[in-house]
């Protein structure tokens, strides 16, 4: 019997789906080990559409198990048509967690997609007990579609094909032990990953104890956080280390990681890894929402290659109430935030726009408090209703007066099977205090902290700035409200983004995919679309540096007192600093270009030193001359990432995430760097 299993990604603009499908590699091991069946079981896995599809040109399978989330469901669902085309009697099965909660939406989805035979439903995330009942069916049915109606399969429901009826399996039990799944990776089924410029996944434990409403792991039944093995994810970890290129990131599936003593034995092992191998170089994951004690140890072990994601969604109390989450103490964020920055360790907030009850001031106050406690970035997601999260169904939509328009899911349409592809998303950009203009304003805001405050990238103008009595939230509050003074090329990028903001919401679905499909040749080529905050962004940091460099000693000047004379010209040298030592497109040319930096301050070593005392401290006596280098490890990193994702602005935003600030900079190779208070 032929098992195919596909958790497919778009990648006609850049590749989507970053990671290896660790998901149906789960599905596929869990399969082999405990199906029972009289002919072998031939399985493969598959994240790439093309070869996808020349798998059932050549061979088409017995069964098919798709996985769905926002980002790929309409490139599945393309694909169980096309599978149906080439042989009618396959098996289409789909699962994943993008899946409404209540039956009588569940009941109208699944009406929706004739093309799938049956929908696999484990609990939440956790589809291999569902899937296997689902297989076992088939199986002893004598792997016949016809077989498969007669009665309901625990963990799966179908339209019944010739009466319409509707059929409900029972919902199996949660996996306590995640070692009863056996590992995809030892038994080799990630290898034609490794070469592939994608990333490795892990899951450590599954289930999350928190019910953020607008999370698809808030459901009841994923409360409980149940683990792999030490000795497995070890295991894991080392197959992996000996076959990944180690430019590579490691990334986990974890919603929690860091929270639990479990992970301290993990962050012991991925030090020994580091101090071995020089692996991982970056961790991608999110960090737990409590235990900031713990977190921080774990993340000493590894080394400051595990940023901390700070999720507080919303800092005020009524919005809390609303989306069912309770925070920590600001007081104790801060403490952590004090912790992380005294060890040279980085950590992000993260903030949601549009959220029930939040209002524009509320919203950016937090923004302030926030930065306020240390943070190296503050991340402002938009509002999606997604299917399995609470607030996506019917009561909470009109509790909270939201209102929702669709657009494209960032990068993800094509052409694959011959239809046009197009994801999309509901997003609210409305609620009963947030003004669609609060919506705007707050997009353009965010877009400026993005570009300027992203983990440090300006860090010590802003260090500058602060030791003037300048809070940061203030500069990119002035920023916005001097855009029309910026330089023209940088003003442009604001308005590009602006304008793409509006253009791409739509009311329905419908409309959205309409618009998709007249303007498909931009779409692909990056014209249009995209990820915009991430897409514009990078045209800041790296396509527009020399004008967003001006536009920051602009906002900052404003701000000083117009006679500290020396903190202007502390300033100047600090953005003469950045153009020597920060790099841009096109990488090709400036990875090899070493210019040489002259300066009054040593501004390397007043950052060397955490920023202990102030820039006066480090003035040289005389001007100094510093030549530039870029490290040779971050010149084949960059090269190799530029390889799999392309160098245009969407393609940047799908790496620079698994990159720290600094890997864009320069080095100094050489240079008397005694300052005069020596």
């Amino acid at each position: 019997m032929r098992l195919y299993l596909a958790d497919l990604g778009h990648n006609l603009v850049t590749a989507t789906s970053d990671t290896y499908p660790l998901g149906v590699g789960n599905l596929a091991t869990y399969a082999q080990a405990h199906a029972k069946s009289p002919t072998p079981i031939e399985v493969a896995i598959f994240r790439d559409p093309q070869e996808f599809k020349a798998a059932v040109d050549t061979a088409p399978p017995d069964v098919v198990g798709f996985s769905s989330y926002s980002w790929n469901h309409h490139l599945a669902l393309s694909f169980a048509d096309y599978v149906k085309a080439v042989n009618p009697n396959s098996l289409t099965l789909m699962g994943g967690p993008n899946f409404p909660l209540t039956e009588e939406e569940q009941d109208s989805w699944i009406r929706t997609m004739p093309q799938i035979d049956m929908h696999v439903r484990g609990p939440t995330y956790e589809g291999e007990r569902a899937f296997l009942s689902t297989l076992q069916r088939f199986i002893d049915v004598g792997a016949r579609r016809e077989g498969m109606w007669e009665e309901a399969v625990d963990g799966a429901l179908y339209v019944h094909p010739e009466t319409g009826e509707i059929l409900r399996g029972a919902e199996p039990p949660r996996i306590r032990d995640l070692d009863e799944i056996p590992s995809p990776y030892l038994a080799g089924l990630m290898d034609k990953f490794f070469d592939t410029g994608l990333f490795a996944l892990m899951q450590l434990a599954r289930g999350c104890p928190f019910t953020c409403a607008f999370c698809n792991s808030a459901v009841k039944s994923n409360s409980k956080v149940f683990r792999h093995s030490f000795e497995r994810t070890k295991a894991d970890l080392d197959y992996i280390v000996a076959r990944i290129n180690h430019a590579s990131p490691l990334c986990f599936a974890d919603d929690n990681f860091g929270m639990y003593v479990q992970d301290e034995e993990v962050a012991d092992y991925l030090g020994h890894l580091m101090e071995r191998y020089d692996w991982p170089k970056y961790i991608r994951t999110t960090t737990g929402k409590n235990r900031g004690d713990r977190i921080i140890k774990v993340m000493r072990k590894a080394k400051g290659r595990l940023p901390m994601t700070s999720s507080v969604q919303s800092l005020n109390p009524e919005v809390l109430k609303n989306i069912k989450r309770d925070n920590i103490s600001l007081d104790t964020y801060a403490e952590v935030q004090q912790e992380l920055h005294s060890k040279g360790m980085q950590s992000y907030g993260e903030l949601i726009l549009c959220m029930p009850g939040e209002t524009r001031e509320s919203f950016m106050d937090a923004v302030d408090q926030l930065i306020e406690t240390g943070v190296s970035r503050v991340a402002a997601h938009q509002l999606m209703l997604l299917h399995g999260a609470p607030l996506a169904n019917p009561d909470s939509r009109e509790k909270f007066g939201f209102k929702t328009l669709h657009r494209v899911v960032a990068r993800c349409l094509g052409k694959y099977t011959g239809p046009t592809v197009v994801e999309t998303e509901e997003m609210v950009v409305q609620s009963e205090n947030f003004s669609f203009q609060d919506y705007l304003d707050t997009r353009v805001f965010h877009l400026l902290l993005t570009i300027f405050y992203y983990e440090d990238n300006f860090e010590e103008a802003f260090r500058l700035a602060r030791s003037r009595g300048i809070r940061p939230f203030l500069i990119v509050k002035h920023m916005q409200d001097i855009l029309d003074q910026a330089p023209k090329p940088f003003r442009d990028a604001v308005a590009g983004y602006l304008e793409e903001n509006q253009q791409e919401l739509f009311e329905t679905r419908a409309d959205c995919v309409a618009w998709a499909q007249e303007n498909y040749d931009d779409l692909i080529s990056g014209e249009l679309g995209g990820n915009l905050l991430s897409k514009y962004s990078m045209i800041g940091r790296f396509i527009v540096l020399d004008e967003a460099l001006d536009f920051l000693k602009r906002a900052i000047s404003d701000l000083l007192d117009k006679d500290d004379h020396e903190a202007h010209e502390m300033l100047d040298t600090i953005i003469n600093y950045y153009s020597a030592v920060m790099l841009h497109v096109p990488f090709s040319e400036t990875l090899e270009h070493e210019p040489v930096w002259s300066s009054s301050f040593d501004v390397e070593a007043w950052r060397n030193s955490g920023y202990q005392g102030v820039l006066q401290d480090y003035q040289f006596d005389a001007p100094r001359e510093f030549q530039t280098q870029v490290d040779q490890r971050v010149k084949t990193t960059l090269l190799s990432r530029i390889e799999t994702f392309g160098e245009h602005a969407s393609g940047l935003g799908r790496f620079t995430r698994t990159m720290f600030a600094n890997d864009f900079r320069r080095n100094f190779v050489n240079g008397d760097t005694r300052h005069a208070a020596e």
